[in-house]
């Protein structure tokens, strides 16, 4: 291959990158409402309100510690969104896991949990408060839960059992502005379309 035709094969490629990149259309997320304000305590025992991290994305989901499967999951992909990021993206996004099970969810079963699964993406807040402020803020927030009792139990007995509730997904996420831009309902979103999400809020 002579140099003329290095030259016209790189240019081709080059205007492919272009053409291609031009055609790639970009996410653009509708304003959805403005994120009520709370105020919460987090797993260091402070208070932490959600207006404290306006200029900042947001991303936050709602969860508890006895969760067997889907709470640990919603997690476990809001590390990998974190890790997946542009690097220098990642100090602009702020992880928000809020628990809805106020009574047993104590700052420091919070703060133990979050090092025992390994959730130590810099600054991620682990909230609690008290019934009335969870209840509040879920209400907020369209999260529906039930404290799973014994008598719940289809087969009518009483047996003790893990600590459990039977709730929905709800992920949110938060632009600078303090305005809701999407919300996820599905533990199986894929981390891909989160981070394009994200992407979209932070560039």
């Amino acid at each position: 291959m002579n140099a003329k035709t290095k030259t016209f094969t790189a240019l081709a490629l080059l205007m492919t990158v272009i053409i291609v990149a031009a055609c790639t259309p970009k996410v653009s997320l509708p304003v959805l409402r403005e994120a009520p304000d709370f105020a919460l305590t987090n797993q260091d025992g402070l208070e932490v309100r959600l207006s404290d991290f306006r200029g900042k994305v947001v991303i936050m989901d709602f969860i508890y510690t006895f969760c067997p499967d889907v709470c640990g999951m919603l997690n476990d992909k809001l590390k990998v969104l974190h890790a997946d990021l542009a690097e220098g993206l990642k100090q602009d996004l702020v992880l928000v896991s809020i628990s809805f099970d106020p009574e047993f969810d104590t700052p420091e079963m919070l703060k133990q949990w979050a090092i025992k699964k390994r959730f130590d993406v810099p600054g991620w807040q682990f909230l609690t408060g008290t019934v009335e402020q969870i209840r509040q803020v879920t209400d907020d927030y369209g999260v529906v839960y039930k404290l799973v009792e014994a008598s719940d139990h289809e087969d009518g007995s009483s047996h003790e059992h893990v600590r459990g509730f039977t709730h929905n997904i709800m992920v949110v996420l938060i632009d600078r502005n303090g305005m809701v831009r999407k919300t996820y309902g599905h533990a199986f979103s894929p981390v891909s379309e989160m981070v394009d999400d994200v992407t979209s809020l932070l560039e």
